[in-house]
């Protein structure tokens, strides 16, 4: 290893995964992108955000005047600003509600508004994977591709990449074990993310 390769600080992965339950497909997957992030020399972390205590925006504006990640409900979110705010890339992992992003992970995303005050410039040419899960037979049925749309419109305007899609039909809690395709598309999207 080179002066300069040791200088560097070490590669990092966060995985938000927006599942109420801890054994939940979309949790599976998540945790084969952590798996796949660690083979390719990365940190993982992992947090659980239907575990956390974050509550709706409140549209007040106050953030404006605080400060990227300054918002003044006191809440779990005070502690995932800072990761948001670091350069490493991120992946949102969630099964589909009502044809879209779930509560949990709207909640969260919704709460970004207080990153807003820089005009978002944590996002800007940041690497970010989604993963999604739903009981329907395919992503255009189960209304996966509305959460697809609005992640292309909102990572469009925040100036962050999308680097890979992994998205899969599971319709009861751990089938996704037997899909081998999104394991190993999920596993490479982790690797990918870091590489």
């Amino acid at each position: 290893m080179t002066k300069k390769e040791s200088l560097k600080s070490p590669k990092k992965l966060i995985i938000f995964i927006g599942s109420p339950r801890k054994q939940s497909n979309s949790a599976q997957l998540a945790r084969e992108a952590g798996r796949g992030a660690r083979a390719a020399g990365a940190q993982v972390e992992l947090v659980n955000l239907a575990q956390l205590n974050i509550r709706p925006c409140q549209a007040c504006d106050r953030c404006r005047n605080l400060g990227p990640g300054s918002c003044f409900q006191r809440d779990d979110m005070q502690k995932l600003y800072p990761l948001l705010l670091q350069p490493a890339p991120f992946i949102l992992s969630h099964p589909v509600y009502w044809f879209s992003i779930n509560s949990q992970t709207k909640l969260f995303i919704d709460r970004w508004y207080a990153l807003g005050t820089d005009e978002y410039a944590c996002f800007k040419n940041k690497k970010v994977g989604i993963i999604l899960t739903y009981a329907e037979a395919d992503v255009f049925s189960s209304g996966g591709v509305n959460a697809l749309h609005a992640y292309q419109d909102m990572f469009n305007y925040l100036g962050a990449e999308i680097k890979g899609l992994v998205y899969a039909s599971a319709p009861d809690t751990g089938s996704v074990k037997a899909n081998r395709q999104a394991l190993k598309e999920a596993f490479e999207l982790g690797k990918s993310l870091v590489s």
